[in-house]
């Protein structure tokens, strides 16, 4: 793995006798990713404590834990602090540069190798096929967090932001899929307001697709603010923004079609006893892993008056309400004040 790698000075003074000090230069070369994750402090992670303590640990069996949504290694840290001697953990991420982070730090919560450590570039959608490469069928617990990295959120280049000036990008994967400016320059205007509607929930959806049709005649949409100028000139309320943004997100990386795939494979491949937890943001993602629950926890789930589904449950919750963060948390980091999670037991 090639890694970009930073020089630093520290200059020590050990002191000789009274009257003289030896001055003493150390230069150490430090990844770059480590200087991000230690000095940066990015990215927070939501509801920490939360999903930690909700994440079954067997101690008479061997735990394979996965994490769906790696990302900087936050939640994943506290887990291999959790996990026992010869456990395997699994973290999955669509985004090279999240695994690079990653593996730094896992390392060095590992040192020991207390754990097995795998970490796969892919999205969660590939869950089974991948986890049938490294020869695993059955897993302990398994959690996700919907959430947008802040790395992502805070960096011009990837897209994400109306805030940021940067190429309109938005895809986790940067070698796949087309990124958002396909979509607004490619999408019919009929496609733009469907997604606008569904995935945005934007009132002014129609209005916003009509500007964006006409004005890609004249120059194509390339940066976010290319797009975000439009939609302030087609709506004046500041959130149409912020639920454009999500829309052209969520469709770019398919995330409601692969959320809804990967927990009901993730169910599937649960031990009995192994839990499942789900942090969401919005209320589309939130509203998928509640409704896969509910049918998880029902034995019939057909309309018939006799039973022709034979379908039979396979979970119970953990919680009947969601669980949300403290207003400590949300002082903390604001960005957690959208947060929801869910978490179940496989039966």
């Amino acid at each position: 793995m090639t890694i970009d790698k930073k020089r630093i000075k520290i200059i020590v003074r050990f002191a000789i006798n009274r009257d003289q000090k030896l001055k003493i230069n150390i230069f150490l070369t430090i990844p770059k990713e480590m200087n991000d994750i230690n000095f940066d402090e990015k990215h927070i992670s939501v509801l920490l404590d939360e999903l930690v303590d909700s994440i079954k640990i067997f101690e008479n069996k061997k735990n394979i834990i996965v994490d769906c949504t790696l990302g900087m290694g936050g939640h994943a840290i506290k887990i291999i602090e959790k996990m026992n001697q010869g456990d395997t953990f699994i973290g999955f991420d669509a985004d090279t540069r999240n695994l690079k982070l990653a593996r730094v730090r896992l390392e060095q919560a590992n040192s020991d190798n207390k754990v097995e450590i795998i970490l796969i570039h892919s999205n969660f959608v590939n869950l089974q096929e991948e986890l049938d490469k490294v020869g695993i069928q059955k897993i302990t617990g398994i959690y996700y967090d919907l959430g947008l990295s802040s790395l992502h959120v805070d960096e011009a280049d990837r897209g994400f932001s109306f805030k940021l000036d940067g190429p309109l990008d938005m895809r986790f994967d940067t070698e796949s899929s087309h990124p958002a400016s396909f979509i607004v320059n490619k999408y019919t205007k009929d496609n733009l307001i469907k997604i606008f509607k569904e995935y945005g929930e934007e009132p002014m959806s129609k209005k916003i697709a009509e500007f964006i049709a006409k004005r890609r005649k004249i120059q194509k949409f390339e940066t976010t603010k290319d797009l975000a100028d439009l939609i302030g000139e087609a709506s004046g309320n500041p959130k149409s923004k912020n639920r454009i943004f999500q829309a052209l997100r969520i469709e770019t990386n398919h995330e409601l079609d692969y959320a809804k795939k990967s927990i009901e494979d993730a169910i599937q491949l649960l031990e009995v006893g192994g839990h499942i937890f789900v942090i969401s943001f919005h209320s589309l993602e939130d509203r998928i892993t509640k409704q896969t629950f509910k049918k998880e926890t029902r034995d019939c789930i057909c309309s018939d008056i006799i039973c022709t589904c034979h379908h039979v449950k396979s979970l119970k919750l953990l919680n009947k309400k969601p669980i949300l963060p403290t207003e400590e948390e949300i002082k903390r980091n604001p960005r957690s004040r959208s947060a929801k999670a869910r978490g179940a037991e496989k039966i």
